[in-house]
């Protein structure tokens, strides 16, 4: 065992705007280098003489490139601290950007993304290792809700954004836009955010990250609470992936109509995650859970049934601004509670829950893309069945001690 691995983290001072402004910053480097480069999409198939599937890799790389990285780094962070490893994925992420923005070959760009998703889990990674090695409970939970406010604003902000500068420059800039912001980041290291994990709290094991994982894997309660946190992230991203079609197919808008209706739901998500902490205060994690899951459980099966009619989009507008709102108060407590669960070095149980978060959000997005786009029906299963599992996961450890929260 690491030997931080049973020590609670030691509760520092309350967590201030600049060290939550830091991490919010850093937590958004992986989702800006996503969304940004998004309208440029059909421009760079042109450019480089390929079908719009082929670019499509470039994501589906970066994607695989954070999943990858996210144990190994939340390691290395547990063995020489979290400021080396970060300010390392810093650099390479600048540099795979610069080196994406000079490419002509379209599986060279596959790879650079690849090696830029697995430098832009640095940021992910250590920031929530770096919560963990301070605070715990509620303080944990209002960083944690202020870095997933700065990641909810990514998606709504980095694609309008991208369509903006395309007017002003070609593909290629957005990567030097997007290098010029790995450097801000590793600025942001250098002044603003200290060490968080001293020399005595770090693992000096050889075996140090088969052991972590080992060890974080037998854990149920980090398990249930890894997945949970998967599902409320599943929630967005499977609506998104069917979103498009749903709105087109059935509802017959366009893609401003619907890019609208979108961005409402994110803001919705945005500011629910805002409520989280104080919810989490009040309920705890397990009774606040519980409760988000049955209202969207029964919520997705009211409207499964009306869905055998036609359903108005003013309802299922409302029923997917409800579902971004459930998902923003199931993160915060799912990760804070799956870092307070683990048995082992903050790092290492940062690495894995990333890791199950984006197995668990891939798995259910992949699932919506194989059935039919003009029916409602499958969408409205599959997130049923997420807030089914939800309450079956809290029904299995709701006998097991609870972590300590902030009381």
């Amino acid at each position: 065992m690491s030997e931080q691995a049973d020590a609670p983290p030691p509760q520092g001072r309350e967590p201030t705007l600049l060290f939550g402004i830091a991490l919010g910053f850093l937590s958004t480097l992986g989702p800006f280098a996503i969304d940004l480069y998004l309208p440029a999409m059909p421009v760079m198939a042109q450019a480089l003489a390929a079908d719009s599937g082929a670019v499509q890799r470039t994501l589906s790389a970066f994607f695989l490139g954070l999943a990858v990285a996210q144990i190994p780094m939340g390691s290395l962070g547990d063995r020489f601290g979290r400021r080396r490893p970060l300010m390392g994925g810093l650099l390479l992420f600048m540099a795979t950007s610069l080196a994406c923005a000079m490419t002509t070959d379209l599986d060279q760009l596959v790879m650079l993304r690849f090696l830029q998703g697995m430098a832009a889990c640095a940021g992910t990674s250590s920031v929530r290792a770096m919560i963990r090695d301070m605070h715990s409970g509620h303080s944990a939970a209002r960083l944690m809700a202020f870095t997933f406010l700065v990641i909810g604003i990514s998606p709504v902000l980095a694609p309008l954004a991208g369509s903006f500068l395309l007017k002003l420059m070609p593909w290629r800039g957005l990567f030097l836009i997007l290098a010029a912001a790995g450097a801000i980041a590793a600025l942001t290291v250098a002044l603003l955010l200290p060490e968080t994990l001293p020399p005595e709290r770090r693992s000096r094991r050889k075996m140090a990250l088969w052991h972590d994982f080992r060890q974080l894997m037998t854990t149920p309660a980090f398990l249930g609470w890894a997945v949970v946190a998967g599902l409320g992230t599943t929630i967005p991203f499977a609506f998104v992936t069917a979103a498009p079609f749903v709105y087109t197919h059935v509802f017959g808008l366009d893609g401003f109509q619907y890019s609208l209706l979108l961005a409402l739901n994110a803001v919705v998500s945005i500011v629910a995650t805002q409520f989280a902490p104080g919810l989490m205060r009040r309920l705890g994690g397990r009774r606040l859970l519980v409760l988000v899951a049955a209202c969207g459980l029964a919520a997705s099966l009211a409207l499964l049934a009306l869905a055998m009619a036609q359903v108005p989009l003013a309802l299922f507008q409302l029923w997917s601004m409800l579902l971004f709102a459930l998902a923003g108060l199931m993160l915060t407590p799912a990760a804070t509670c799956a870092l307070d669960a683990a048995r082992s070095g903050a790092g290492a149980a940062a690495g894995v829950l990333g890791t199950i978060q984006l197995a668990v959000t891939a798995l259910a997005s992949g699932a919506v893309s194989l059935f039919p786009s003009f029916s409602l029906l499958p969408l409205l299963g599959i997130l049923g069945a997420d807030f089914l599992i939800v309450l079956a996961i809290m029904a299995a450890v709701i006998g097991r001690p609870a972590p300590a929260l902030a009381r």
